[in-house]
C-alpha cells in the first residue's frame, strides 16, 4: 500500500516496513525496510550489486509499487538515472526537451517555445559548458556527458523538493563526473532541496552528502549522519563493508 500524505513533521519520505519481492527470485529484494529522510537532508546510499539500491528508489519514486507496508511521500520527486535516454527525447532540442520538462501539460509549437528562449539559455550558460549553442540542435548528437549533464539540469531546475539521483554519473569520465556532481550539490544546497544518491564508488558516499546508509540483502545495516559520518575514513568504510559481506555467508 502506498499513501501520499505527510506522516511526520519535516520528513520527505517515509517507509514503514517496506518489503518487494519478484516472481522467481527466491528472497525478497527488500525486506522490512523502516527508513525516512528529513527535509533539506542528502543521503547517499551504497551497497553492492543486488542488495536492493535501485529497487529502493523505484519504490519511493512510484515506478514499483512495495509488496508490503507504507510509503509515505508527501510531493513527488524529479530523478536523474545513468541511462540518460530515459530522461530526454534525443530526437527533440535541448530547448524543447527543457521546455517541456517543465510544462508537460501544454502543447508544443514554435511560439510557445520562443517565448522561453532567453529564459532557458542564461539558464544553460550556468553550466559553463558552452551548451546553448545546442538549443536548437536535436539531443542526439551530443556526447553522453553533455546529455547526462542536460538530464541533471533538467531534474534540478524543476521546481520539485525531492531529487532522486540513481548513480546518475557512474557512466561519465572522472572529469565530467566531477562537473555532473559539482553542479548537483551546489543546485541542492542553493535550493535547500532533499536528495537521495545511491553511488558504487565508496570514495562518493564519503564526499558527498550528510548521511551515509548501506544496504545488505535488502536490509539496512549501517546509516550514520552528521559527525558519525564526517568521522568515518575510506578504509573504516571498506572494511564495514566487506565485514557485512562476510557476515551473510556466515
Amino acid at each position: 500500500m502506498m499513501l501520499h500524505h505527510k506522516a511526520v513533521k519535516d520528513v520527505a519520505v517515509q517507509l514503514i516496513n517496506v518489503s518487494k519481492s519478484f516472481p522467481q527470485v527466491y528472497a525478497p529484494v527488500l525486506d522490512r525496510i523502516t527508513f525516512s529522510v528529513r527535509h533539506g537532508e542528502f543521503c547517499v546510499i551504497i551497497g553492492p550489486n543486488g542488495s536492493g539500491k535501485s529497487t529502493l528508489l523505484k519504490i519511493i519514486s512510484q515506478q514499483l509499487q512495495p509488496s508490503q507496508g507504507r510509503v509515505f511521500l508527501p510531493q513527488s520527486a524529479c530523478q536523474v538515472v545513468q541511462d540518460v535516454e530515459k530522461g530526454l527525447i534525443p530526437s527533440m532540442t535541448l530547448l524543447e526537451n527543457v521546455v517541456l520538462s517543465r510544462l508537460k501539460a501544454l502543447k508544443p509549437c514554435l511560439k510557445f517555445y520562443d517565448r522561453y528562449r532567453s529564459e532557458v539559455v542564461q539558464d544553460v550558460q550556468k553550466l559553463n559548458m558552452k551548451l546553448e549553442k545546442f538549443i536548437d540542435q536535436p539531443l542526439i548528437g551530443l556526447s553522453g556527458g553533455q546529455k547526462q549533464m542536460i538530464s541533471t539540469f533538467m531534474a534540478l531546475n524543476s521546481g520539485k523538493e525531492l531529487v532522486l539521483l540513481d548513480e546518475h554519473t557512474s557512466a561519465l569520465d572522472p572529469v565530467m563526473q566531477k562537473m555532473v556532481m559539482d553542479y548537483t550539490v551546489k543546485c541542492i544546497l542553493e535550493n535547500n532541496m532533499t536528495a537521495i544518491m545511491i553511488t558504487h564508488k565508496l570514495e562518493d558516499a564519503l564526499l558527498y552528502g550528510n548521511r551515509l546508509v548501506m544496504l545488505q540483502e535488502g536490509r539496512i545495516v549501517l546509516d550514520v549522519k552528521g559527525d558519525q559520518k564526517q568521522a568515518l575514513t575510506l578504509d573504516q568504510l571498506i572494511t564495514l563493508f566487506h565485514s557485512y559481506q562476510a557476515d551473510e555467508e556466515t
